[in-house]
């Protein structure tokens, strides 16, 4: 018969506040979408805890339930799982369509992206690895050294899971109970047959647990030699760049070091030409420039590369994600105070000045205490809070994003968490200055928002939505957009704790605030913020 075991609590690791040595998770969304944390664990043979922390593009190594390590790996999609170590080989895998998926080989002590393959041409893991999902019948999901069966099997009747080590002649050998039910993310067979459980809790604060489930096997044999990795990949009947410069808007350029430019030109390896596929409509990404005076400007969108009048897809989509990361380094950021930066208020035309060199000071100190996370770990808010503040490092952006984080770069190309005094920081800076109340700018500083309009149901309470209706209302630029002539005119009121109320009239091509008539293209469509969440 099956002997059972019983599962042993390993590690417990709550994923906030934002530090080095904890675990990141992306923000939770509107539209039910959850917090997600990290994706996959591995256990190696001296018994260090290796796990995949996608909100942060990194390998946590945890010895002796303590944190060791982070290893880099901003060119891994983030939903990659699978995580496999073999000696000093750290494997993940990556699906981006339904084609295809990518199976990334890495250094161990380094992060380098030794290789690269799509599935398309068979797996590069030393030996099985996929991940376990509930069933009702027996879900095989990797297999150690030995050749012996794990799998995970679910009975909703009686709300148990359990894993089983299973002998493929005399059936199962050895099981254990699910410890954290409905809490599992992932499960890992060692060669020697030991078995572990990623589980975690999410939402407000929670924690990542690692349970040992079963005990070695003792029959595992040692593990196979890994097959030598090619030297250096081609990309476009290429080799490797000696240079490759990452640019996004507002983010500004960097030289990506030889192990960014190596790991993107093992995912550019990947992609294959099409014929059947427009241009992207956008400008280079990526320049690489060889020493013999040769170049090529590589245009990225998701998968999609154009490069020499030719277009590739393939299933790598991190290109974009990698540069971002590299931009937003705390570290660069933190060298390019040292040409000067100006801080200012956007919401407020003509509002920003100078940082004196006692402020740079404080500035630079902040920025360099800091780490590069993605774009996903950001707070999430339905709208930019007033005020929202930037700094301007030439032409790099930054904006504070709540009490921990920064994004970098139009449309938060790139994120990082500081040393949490930068909000405070840029708030003593600038502080909003009055508004005159002839000026709609002071809309930004009422406390309640009220929509009156007869085809929405009447009185609606949208303050959540303020800040961006009074961007709208205070927008420099004309709206590009139709108008809603079907709509008819409506009224916002404005309410101050002071007891100042203002009322705005909105019609076609138009609105009126304190007897004025300003114009505003597509002012209608204002209406649209009624009955959204």
């Amino acid at each position: 018969m099956a002997r059972e075991e019983t599962p042993r609590l390993l590690l417990s690791i709550p994923y906030a506040p934002p530090t080095v040595d904890k675990l990141g998770a992306t923000a939770t969304r509107i539209g039910g979408v959850t917090p997600r944390g990290p994706g996959s664990l591995a256990v190696d043979e001296n018994d260090r805890i290796y796990i995949w922390d996608r909100a942060r593009l990194r390998v946590v190594v945890y010895g002796g339930g303590k944190f060791e390590r982070a290893i880099a790996l901003p060119y891994v999609e983030q939903e990659a799982n699978a995580l496999l170590v073999d000696g000093d080989r750290l494997y993940l895998r990556a699906g981006s369509d339904r084609f295809a998926s990518i199976e990334y080989e890495i250094d161990g002590p380094t992060g380098a992206l030794l290789r690269a393959v799509s599935s398309e041409g068979g797996s590069i893991y030393p030996r099985r690895r996929g991940r376990p999902q509930p069933s009702a019948t027996r879900d095989s999901f990797g297999a150690d050294a030995a050749g012996l069966d794990y799998s995970y099997t679910s009975t909703p009747q009686i709300a148990q899971s359990r894993y089983e080590r299973v002998d493929l002649a005399r059936g199962a050998v050895a099981y254990a109970i699910e410890p954290a039910p409905e809490k599992l993310i992932d499960a890992y067979v060692r060669a020697d047959g030991g078995l572990y459980e990623l589980a975690a809790d999410f939402g407000g604060v929670g924690s990542v647990y690692v349970y040992a489930l079963l005990a070695p096997s003792g029959v595992a044999r040692p593990p196979s030699p890994p097959i030598a990795a090619p030297a250096t990949p081609l990309a476009f009947g290429r080799p490797v760049p000696d240079r490759l410069i990452a640019t996004l808007a507002e983010a500004g350029s960097v030289d990506l070091d030889a192990q960014s430019r190596m790991a993107v030109w093992w995912l550019a390896s990947l992609a294959k030409e099409r014929t059947d596929l427009p241009a992207p409509p956008y400008g280079p990404l990526l320049l690489a420039r060889w020493n013999d005076g040769s170049k090529l400007d590589v245009v990225v969108d998701g998968s999609l590369l154009f490069v020499d009048g030719k277009i590739y897809t393939g299933p790598a989509a991190a290109y974009q994600q990698l540069a971002s990361y590299a931009l937003a380094s705390p570290s660069r950021l933190a060298e390019l105070t040292a040409r000067g930066a100006t801080i200012r208020i956007p919401d407020l035309p003509g509002l920003q000045r100078n940082l004196t060199t006692a402020e740079l000071v404080d500035l630079r100190a902040s920025l360099s205490k800091g780490f590069s996370v993605s774009e996903g770990e950001l707070p999430f808010m339905l709208e930019d809070p007033f005020p929202l503040y930037e700094i301007a490092l030439g032409d790099v952006v930054i904006r504070t994003r709540g009490n921990d984080y920064g994004s970098v770069g139009k449309l938060r190309t790139g994120a990082f968490v500081h040393d949490g005094t930068l909000d405070d920081l840029v708030r003593s800076w600038l502080p909003v200055p009055p508004i005159s109340v002839n000026d709609p700018h002071s809309l930004f500083l009422a406390d309640t928002v009220v929509l009156d309009q007869v085809e929405r149901g009447g009185i609606q309470d949208i303050t959540r939505w303020k800040a961006s209706i009074v961007r709208a209302l205070s927008a420099v630029t004309p709206s590009e957009q139709s108008e809603f002539v079907q709509v008819k005119a409506f009224t916002f009121t404005f309410e101050f704790s002071s007891g100042r109320t203002e009322t705005v009239q909105v019609r076609a091509g138009a609105f009126t605030y304190r007897g004025r008539v300003i114009p505003l293209a597509g002012a209608l469509n204002l209406s649209l913020f009624g009955g959204v969440p």
